[in-house]
């Protein structure tokens, strides 16, 4: 399995200097911004994003490599779905939509299909999620993709900021493959 994955209503892809229009829509909302930080809400900030995104290898160990979330109904830009690898096997995924479009199973679906390429295509072991704890819907996508929480940590900093605190879900290989055997190639990308 290649880029760009697909699934049943998403593509997720590279960044082209095309997608600085739909990304400065989202990034410029304030809760949008609050879980991606590193991009400027201005259109030179976006295309520095987009150029930076560009220059790195897929997937490459220890870089926090995005890729775009489309919509395939019209080519719309509507998030954007992050991998860290690590060494060991792993990496954590986080993700990020427009508010206009939450609430409609996108960041599941595009949570789906990220999880699927890593312990399909990459090979890994293990995936992980963190959360701030007063995100619920953030967690209910973490659930819904089949990953098991496995504790938190109250009061959690994070570079400036502290929250409430910070959720993590994971989920190994093995489960997403048993997973996947139960409901045949549901939740597989494409």
């Amino acid at each position: 399995m290649t880029l760009p994955i697909t699934t049943e209503r998403l593509i997720l892809r590279r960044f082209t200097d095309g997608d600085a229009r739909d990304l400065l829509a989202f990034v410029a909302d304030a809760s949008f911004a609050s879980a991606t930080s590193e991009i400027e809400a201005t259109e030179a900030g976006v295309r520095r994003y987009i150029e930076m995104q560009n220059g790195l290898q897929p997937f490459e160990q220890g870089r926090c490599f995005d890729l775009a979330v489309e919509r395939r109904t019209d080519g719309t830009v509507i998030g954007l779905v992050s991998m860290v690898r690590d060494e060991h096997e792993q990496a954590a995924i986080g993700y990020a939509l427009g508010i206009d479009v939450r609430g409609q199973g996108y960041a599941t679906e595009a949570a789906r299909g990220l999880i699927g390429y890593g312990f399909g295509s990459l090979g890994l072991r293990r995936i992980h999620a963190d959360t701030h704890s007063d995100n619920p819907a953030s967690w209910k996508v973490m659930e819904r993709v089949g990953m098991t929480r496995e504790g938190g940590v109250r009061e959690a900093t994070r570079g400036t900021a502290t929250s409430a605190g910070v959720v993590t879900y994971g989920m190994l290989a093995t489960q997403w493959h048993a997973l996947v055997a139960a409901r045949g190639a549901e939740g597989m990308c494409t």
